[in-house]
């Protein structure tokens, strides 16, 4: 059997190795130091701890002196949430799925945009060409709209600036006054609607997930032809959904304080 070809980049290896180097020093280490136990070149380590401190990843806590931050733990902190509710979340998307007879998406924000992070078919001989880490914008998209509705206008703000409201079909809201409207609603009725807004003849619905602090970690949503998902049920499934999702939020330690 052929050995399958391995591709480094020393450059980054370096930088890796450099950090758990950090990570497990009980003490900041100076560049002197990281060289004279890596044996790598001083000036190598200069360039990559610039490039690290620039990142985030690492600080200096004197002069000389560089300790890693707590950006690496939230980056292990955010993974893993991303495991953990896809793990809760799948047998309600199969409940789901079973019981309205649509594919069911899940979703989380990365980098301005809706990244599916776990998907299940529904039991019908319409299928759906969307795949896992497909990212969505979020003005045209359920899952996109649930997500922004729950974030602060300065972070929205960045996002639309980042990510022009693309028009793909007459339906699109395109407008970041008119978005950000809608998104009152959808915070409102607690579940959003796209209506043939990012693809003709498509329809989805999306309810919010929250985790222990009551912050939205996740949208759920499920995606349906016109013909199938018809306006008439919006309201209806926008319920059941909402209904599903309050039970995923529970198991990820979300509690409902109601006044």
């Amino acid at each position: 059997m052929k050995k399958k070809k391995e591709y480094n980049v020393p450059a980054l290896e370096k930088g890796l190795l450099i950090l758990e180097k950090l990570s497990k020093s009980e003490e900041p280490l100076r560049i002197t130091d990281i060289h004279e136990q890596m044996g790598i070149p001083k000036t190598s380590v200069f360039m990559m701890m610039s490039t690290l401190e620039t990142m985030g990843y690492v600080e200096k806590v004197d002069d000389s002196r560089y300790r890693v931050t707590m950006k690496l733990y939230n980056i292990g902190i955010e993974t893993k949430s991303k495991y953990d509710i896809r793990r809760v979340a799948h047998p309600f998307m199969e409940k789901i799925a079973q019981q309205l007879r649509f594919t069911v998406h899940l979703a989380t924000l990365s980098n301005g945009r809706a990244v599916y992070i776990e998907k299940v078919n529904g039991p019908t001989f319409v299928q759906f060409d969307t795949k896992i880490g497909q990212s969505m914008f979020i003005h045209s998209s359920a899952v996109g709209k649930v997500l922004a509705a729950y974030i602060d206008e300065k972070e929205l703000d960045e996002i639309l600036l980042n990510n022009p409201m693309v028009r793909a079909t007459e339906n699109t809201i395109t407008s970041p006054e008119l978005f950000k409207k809608f998104l009152v609603n959808v915070r409102e009725t607690g579940y959003a609607i796209e209506d043939e807004e990012g693809e003709v003849g498509v329809r989805c619905l999306g309810a919010p997930i929250f985790n222990d602090k009551g912050n939205v970690i996740a949208a759920l949503s499920i995606t349906g032809v016109r013909n199938d998902l018809h306006s008439i049920h919006f309201q209806e499934i926008g319920e059941f959904l909402k209904e599903q999702c309050r039970l995923i939020s529970e198991q990820m330690g979300f509690t409902e304080i109601t006044v």
